[in-house]
């Protein structure tokens, strides 16, 4: 699948590594420019922005807080409008998780899977997801989270 990711902390490198690993075509984004290094070297596209990410079927974002999940997606060159659907495994408000699935309405959609673990169970593939977003786009993520997780829990169309 073609996938996009945005932030590469500890946690998004190595989520964004297992997803290399699975085969997945993979574009890379983050605001320190020289963070996606060791992904390009490893087969990843550096995106030169989070749209640039978005060109992708699914583009999953792994980002600090509200603020820096707003700047991804509603700021210059962010990937609202894009036609990925946007799976965020940020920790980010209620209230925010539920602007960004009013706006992607107008996309391909939004998913809130955030994930429980530390980076070693990240760099593992250990992680735990929990998915909330229509069914038939969390099945569309089903592999991606996979290659991610050990373990996915849906919890409702609601994200």
């Amino acid at each position: 699948m073609k996938v996009g990711f945005i932030g590469l902390g500890r946690m998004g490198s190595a989520m964004a590594a297992n997803l290399l690993k699975a085969g997945h075509d993979l574009a890379v984004w983050n605001r320190s420019p020289e963070k996606p290094d060791p992904l390009v070297e490893a087969g990843a596209r550096r995106a030169t922005s989070p749209r640039d990410a978005a060109d992708a079927d699914v583009v999953m974002s792994m980002l600090a807080d509200d603020a820096a999940a707003e700047a991804a997606v509603y700021g210059e060159d962010g990937i609202l409008g894009s036609a990925a659907i946007h799976v965020s495994h940020s920790t980010i408000s209620v209230a925010l998780a539920d602007r960004l699935a009013a706006d992607h309405r107008g996309g391909r959609g939004f998913i809130s899977a955030p994930v429980f673990g530390r980076p070693v169970a990240a760099e593992t593939g250990q992680l735990v997801v929990v998915a909330a977003g229509p069914a038939d786009q969390v099945a569309t993520c089903e592999p991606l989270f996979m290659a991610v997780g050990q373990r996915l829990f849906r919890v409702g169309a609601r994200p």
